[in-house]
C-alpha cells in the first residue's frame, strides 16, 4: 500500500495549486468524500434556509472604498484576548475532521500555527486533546468545549485542556440539542449509526465510487470514536452513536458558567450568542470574549444571520468584551466587513474543512493563505491600510440600514 503514496501525494499537490477560492475547495472536496460525509461537513438544519442566510447577508453588504490610496503592504496582524495573530481570522472547532483527512485536526491545528493564528480544537475531535496539543507545532491552542452527557466529563475536559497547555477555553452554548440535519439521517450517517457490517453495505455504493477516501480511511484504521469522551472504563463515545443528542443538552448552562470561570485559569469565550442580552449576561458571568455564531446554520433553522446581529451585540457590549463572528465567511472580504462592524476576528469552519478533504495540512493553508490575499487585494482595492482602521464608516450607509432593520 505503501508505493501509492508518492502518486497520491502527487495527485494531492496538483488539486490543491488548482484551490482558487472556496468553492473550488467545496467543489475538490466533493469529488473525494462520501455524499454522506459532504453533506455532514456541507450541510445544515432542516430547509438549510439559515446557512444560506448567512452567505447571503455578507454578500448584501457593501464597501465605501478611498480611491488613489498608494498602499502596497497593508497590515492584517492583531492581537485577540492579548494573543498576536497575524491576520484576524482563526480555524473554528468542527468535529469528526479526521474522517474527512487522516490529518484531521492536528493537520488543521499545524496550518494555523504555520499562518500565524490559532485554532481552537474541537471537544468532538477524534483524536484526543492531548495529540492535538503536542501536534500543533508551538501555535496558540484554544480547546472548544461541549458538556456532552454529564457535568463529570466536561470538568475533566476542562481539567485535561488546562495541563495540555490551551491557554483559552470557547464554550459552546447553542447545542442544547442537535439541530434537524435531515441530509444526514437521509444518507445513513445519523447518530445512531455503528460501524457494522449492516452499515459498511449499506454505504457502499457511497464509498465505492470514493476509492481514495476509502484507502486514507481503511489505511487511518476507521476511526469513529471521539477521543475526548473516554469513560472510566475506557470506551471512547462513537462519533454518530450519540442518540441522546435528540434529548439531552451538550452545552454547558448558564449554572455551569460559575464552575467554568472559578476553574478555568485564562480566558473564558462562550460560542453561540445571538442577541444582545445573551452578549450582556456572558459579560455578567467574566467571560472575556464571546462568538457570535448560530453554528454555521446546523442547528436552529431561521436564526438571523450572523452579521446581520453583529451591530446589535457590539453596541450593547462592544466595550466591555471582545466579539468575535462565525458563520458565513468565504472571503476575505467577508472578514473586513465583520471587522468593520465591531468583530475583532472571524472564525472559518467549512473552509478549512474542504481544504483539509481536498489535500490534509497543505489543503487547509492553501484556504488560510487564499482568504489572507483575498484580505489584502480588498485592503489595497479599497485604500486600507490596516485592518485597525476599519469601522462603519468603510461600509455603505444601505448596507448598515439594511443590518439595522434585521434586529
Amino acid at each position: 500500500m505503501n508505493a501509492v503514496t508518492p502518486a497520491l501525494e502527487r495527485m494531492r499537490a496538483r488539486r490543491v495549486a488548482k484551490i482558487l477560492s472556496y468553492e473550488d475547495a467545496r467543489k475538490g472536496a466533493r469529488r473525494i468524500l462520501p455524499r454522506g460525509l459532504f453533506d455532514y461537513v456541507d450541510g445544515g438544519a432542516e430547509d438549510e434556509v439559515t446557512m444560506r442566510r448567512n452567505v447571503q447577508a455578507f454578500q448584501d453588504i457593501t464597501f465605501r472604498p478611498r480611491m488613489a490610496v498608494m498602499n502596497p503592504e497593508p497590515k492584517l496582524a492583531t492581537t485577540v484576548l492579548g494573543t498576536p495573530i497575524s491576520m484576524p481570522v482563526l480555524t473554528a472547532p468542527c468535529g469528526g475532521m479526521r474522517l474527512v483527512h487522516p490529518e484531521g485536526d492536528i493537520g488543521v491545528a499545524k496550518a494555523s500555527a504555520k499562518a500565524g493564528t490559532i485554532h481552537v480544537t474541537s471537544s468532538a475531535s477524534c483524536f484526543s486533546l492531548e495529540e492535538i496539543a503536542a501536534g500543533s507545532t508551538g501555535g496558540p491552542k484554544w480547546f472548544q468545549l461541549y458538556r456532552f452527557f454529564s457535568g463529570e466529563l466536561m470538568e475533566n475536559l476542562v481539567i485535561r485542556a488546562q495541563a495540555a497547555g490551551y491557554e483559552a477555553l470557547v464554550v459552546t452554548v447553542d447545542t442544547v440539542v442537535a439541530g434537524n440535519r435531515e441530509k444526514d439521517y437521509k444518507n445513513g450517517f445519523s447518530y445512531n449509526m455503528r460501524v457494522n457490517a449492516k452499515n459498511a453495505v449499506k454505504m457502499a455504493p457511497q464509498m465505492g465510487i470514493r476509492p481514495e477516501w476509502v484507502y486514507r480511511f481503511v489505511r487511518d484504521g476507521m476511526p469513529f470514536a471521539l477521543s475526548n469522551t473516554l469513560s472510566p472504563d475506557g470506551q471512547a463515545m462513537l462519533l454518530t452513536a450519540m442518540t441522546r443528542l435528540a434529548t439531552e443538552s451538550q452545552s454547558p448552562s448558564w449554572a455551569d458558567m460559575a464552575w467554568l470561570r472559578a476553574n478555568w485559569k485564562g480566558p473564558l469565550i462562550i460560542k453561540g450568542l445571538l442577541t444582545s442580552e445573551d452578549a450582556r449576561r456572558a459579560v455578567d458571568v467574566g467571560a472575556e470574549g464571546i462568538v457570535v455564531s448560530n453554528h454555521g446554520g446546523r442547528q436552529l433553522e431561521n436564526a438571523p444571520a450572523t452579521i446581520d446581529v453583529l451591530p446589535e451585540i457590539v453596541d450593547a457590549v462592544g466595550g466591555q468584551t471582545e466579539i468575535l463572528l462565525d458563520s458565513g465567511v468565504r472571503r476575505g472580504g467577508d472578514v473586513l466587513k465583520a471587522l468593520a462592524i465591531g468583530a475583532k476576528a472571524v472564525l472559518i469552519g467549512r473552509n478549512a474543512a474542504f481544504g483539509l478533504a481536498v489535500g490534509g495540512q497543505a489543503g487547509v493553508d492553501r484556504m488560510l493563505s487564499i482568504i489572507r490575499a483575498d484580505m489584502v487585494r480588498t485592503m489595497r482595492l479599497m485604500g486600507l491600510e490596516n485592518v485597525a482602521d476599519l469601522d462603519r464608516s468603510w461600509l455603505t450607509q444601505q448596507s448598515i440600514d439594511r443590518a439595522m432593520a434585521a434586529r
